[in-house]
């Protein structure tokens, strides 16, 4: 297939290096110099301005540009009858994200949320351990996600409510969001506790949320940080007769790894066995990949418009709750 980028970004850049077999048409950023740069680095060609990315010949539209923008964007792209691969959180707010699928069911067109974390070889091995049945019944889910920061990243679009739409809850934090909704379907926020520790910002820097079901057992509690000294990712999902442990995303969070214990009838210490996965991180090839086979094959979507409505619903709800009422999604 043949794909515009919008957005000459980090995200830009890294889906840009991983289109193979497709064609890259060209790339759009209104900041002219970075566009240029990211398309000589892939050998193709910079749009000078929005509208003619939109009118060039392509099939699939990849939206990574600042939060604010995803949903015009993208809404622009499918009415000019592209595809779209939105990165998250797809929208800034429930009524904008309303926009996008009236959008998509206007135009017929399909559109993927860019929850890339869904095809890090570990967690698409923990979807398998669960769908074989060795897990059991699902019962919980724990997990933890967070980074250093950099010198003057307050000062970065991602800390203004404006452009950002909020702090790390709606940045790695929709991502377990994601997952949650993955492996458990939409269990609603039962509690919240939203702060900014230590960046001298207007949005959130911690956050940790519960999701429970509100009849039957199942329940799922996370930890996001942006003041985590030392890159983590950690998610822990407990089934009746089993475990997984996922620790790393390669990197700097580390070796992925999935550890899986089985539960034995007589209880005690459970055998495990360590499943190591080395290599570049394809989790963005595959996300378009997944596009691709929807559009072609009719293949189910891993990652759309109805998890990004989740995921914004216990956003909203978290930052409501905590008194970050400045928000976009409080609009």
């Amino acid at each position: 297939m043949k794909v515009v980028i919008f957005g000459a970004g980090l995200i830009g850049k890294k889906r840009g290096l991983q289109l193979a077999p497709h064609e890259l048409v060209g790339i759009f950023d209104p900041d002219q110099a970075r566009a240029k740069a990211l398309a000589a680095e892939l050998k193709t060609k910079a749009f000078d301005n929005e509208a003619a990315a939109l009118g060039a010949p392509s099939d699939v539209a990849i939206v990574a540009v600042t939060n604010n923008a995803l949903t015009p964007v993208s809404v622009k792209a499918l009415e000019a009858g592209r595809h779209v691969l939105v990165e998250k959180p797809a929208a800034l707010s429930l009524a904008e994200l309303s926009l996008l699928e009236a959008a998509s069911r206007r135009t017929g067109r399909a559109v993927k949320v860019g929850f890339n974390h869904r095809f890090h070889p570990s967690l698409l091995k923990a979807r398998e351990l669960v769908d074989s049945g060795r897990m059991g019944p699902l019962m919980f889910l724990r997990a933890r996600y967070g980074h250093g920061g950099r010198l003057g990243m307050e000062k970065e679009w991602r800390f203004d409510p404006k452009l950002g739409g909020g702090g790390e809850l709606i940045d790695q934090g929709v991502h377990l969001l994601d997952l949650i909704h993955w492996f458990f379907g939409p269990l609603p926020l039962q509690s919240s506790l939203v702060r900014t520790n230590f960046w001298p910002a207007e949005v959130d820097d911690n956050a940790v949320l519960t999701c429970a079901a509100e009849e039957g057992e199942q329940w799922a509690t996370f930890h996001v940080s942006c003041s985590e000294w030392k890159n983590t990712f950690s998610l822990e999902l407990y089934g009746r007769t089993g475990k997984i442990l996922v620790t790393g995303l390669g990197g700097s969070y580390g070796k992925e790894t999935l550890t899986y214990y089985q539960m034995q009838p007589e209880m005690g210490p459970p055998p495990f066995e360590t499943f190591e996965f080395e290599g570049a991180d394809r989790s963005w090839e595959l996300d378009l990949k997944n596009l691709v086979d929807h559009v072609e094959k009719k293949t189910p979507l891993l990652g759309d418009l109805a998890s990004a409505r989740y995921c914004l619903e216990q956003v909203t709800a978290a930052y409501r709750a905590n008194g970050y009422l400045n928000l976009p999604c409080n609009a």
